[in-house]
């Protein structure tokens, strides 16, 4: 083969893998779309492939069934959120719990539709605990280095960064309903909380009137 056919062939696969490429681009957006309108259990490779303007076996080529091309959505949510966190971190050079929790919200919040199909009672459970890991091991390393310092000396690290990420994941859920407050003002809410705890009243004082029925 000369060089102007090895040109030539090197030039057709290249066209060809930027086709593919853009397919399998195409097919992503059409499945988040689809996805967020109808949810996880409702949505079908047809309408997936409808939405792309691409046939049924072409979805086939890129993807084994409907829960593969789900759960690549979601590994690029989770994987752009731990991008995130880490440069949000380094461009603050510290990585405390309010940049980490800030970090946590402003991406949740922009991505809250695939966040919505991952943390609602219809999804898989594997799909939540992938959620609810991503976040809990970014909280681990903070708490970790803390403790290192001496802050935390006494606490169970892995039990407080699970119970963190139970308040966040339902800051996120709140989402799910409700485009209020935004990322900001709910971070604000839970470091709050975080912060100061409840106030001491309500542990000292009956909450209901006497003979109130919960």
């Amino acid at each position: 083969m000369n060089d102007s056919s090895k040109n030539d062939n090197n030039a057709r696969q290249h066209r060809g893998a930027k086709r593919r490429a853009k397919t399998r681009a195409d097919l992503l957006a059409a499945a988040r779309r689809v996805f967020a309108k109808k949810g996880y259990h409702d949505a079908s490779i047809l309408d997936i492939t409808e939405a792309a303007d691409v046939g049924v076996g072409t979805f086939y080529l890129h993807f084994r069934d409907k829960d593969e091309i789900f759960n690549t959505l979601i590994d690029e949510v989770l994987h752009i959120l731990e991008e995130q966190v880490i440069s949000e971190v380094r461009s603050s050079e510290a990585a405390t719990l309010p940049v980490i929790v800030r970090s946590i919200f402003r991406h949740a919040y922009a991505e809250r539709d695939l966040f919505s199909i991952a943390l609602t009672s219809g999804a898989q459970v594997s799909r939540t605990i992938r959620v609810e890991d991503t976040i809990a091991q970014g909280l681990t390393r903070a708490f970790e280095r803390a403790t290192q310092s001496g802050q935390l000396q006494g606490y169970d690290v892995f039990l407080l960064a699970r119970l963190v990420t139970g308040v966040i994941a339902q800051g996120i859920i709140w989402w799910f309903e409700q485009d209020d407050p935004g990322p900001e003002e709910m971070a604000d809410n839970v470091l709050n909380l975080l912060a100061h705890g409840l106030p001491a009243a309500l542990f000292n004082e009956n909450l209901l009137p006497p003979g109130t029925a919960l």
